[in-house]
């Protein structure tokens, strides 16, 4: 079903809101400067939204939507080709990640914070670890170790392969303008150095 003007103003609006935010921070974008940089006026931001925090819970909430049903299809499509390598499968989520590289800068920047928006990396990031372990781990309560190895697989995840992963998408074109090193020979580097590091806690 095509959408209505209301329906497009409304995504004009966030996908604006995205840019600013990744490029200037929440805190340094007003209501104004979205208006003018989506060649509306405000009365269309408010009839959307409550307020700028608005917002940004509503980018929030389509992110982790999103990375939902993506690794959904990534499992449904993994039952088929369950060849495929880890390495390869890295490789998937960083060309997807790429793509949003706007709103990970966002998460990452409000999780350096304190106050509301500070969880929502952690949620992104609980999503795509609970989909890992599902794949990778089978935890037994009869032993009692359960929840301290899921709290050691929680940790491995996060900061030595979804932290890492983050970093690389959103500084990648940063350091390629500051090193004139090419974004593929960067990619290779970065994979010899995950397979080191976060893929082989996976062996």
């Amino acid at each position: 079903m095509p959408k209505t003007d209301g329906g497009l103003t409304k995504e004009r609006i966030l996908q604006v809101a995205e840019k600013l935010f990744s490029e200037s921070g929440f805190d340094g974008t007003g209501v104004d400067k979205i208006a003018k940089e989506a060649g509306i006026n405000k009365g269309s931001i408010y009839y959307h939204f409550k307020d700028k925090n608005d917002i940004i819970e509503s980018l929030f909430h389509n992110i982790l939507q999103e990375v939902e049903e993506h690794l959904n299809k990534m499992n449904q499509e993994g039952a088929v080709d369950s060849q495929l390598k880890l390495e390869d499968k890295i490789k998937a989520e960083i060309d997807y990640l790429s793509c949003k590289k706007g709103i990970l800068s966002i998460l990452f920047m409000e999780a350096l914070k304190s106050g509301s928006h500070s969880e929502a990396l952690f949620k992104c990031a609980e999503i795509f670890i609970k989909n890992e372990h599902s794949h990778r781990m089978t935890f037994t309560d009869d032993k009692g170790l359960a929840k301290e190895e899921l709290e050691r697989f929680f940790v491995c995840e996060f900061f030595t392969g979804i932290i890492p992963i983050i970093s690389f998408i959103t500084l990648k074109d940063k350091w390629c303008d500051y090193f004139n090193i090419d974004e593929n020979m960067l990619l290779e580097h970065f994979m010899e150095a995950f397979k080191k590091t976060h893929l082989h806690s996976h062996k």
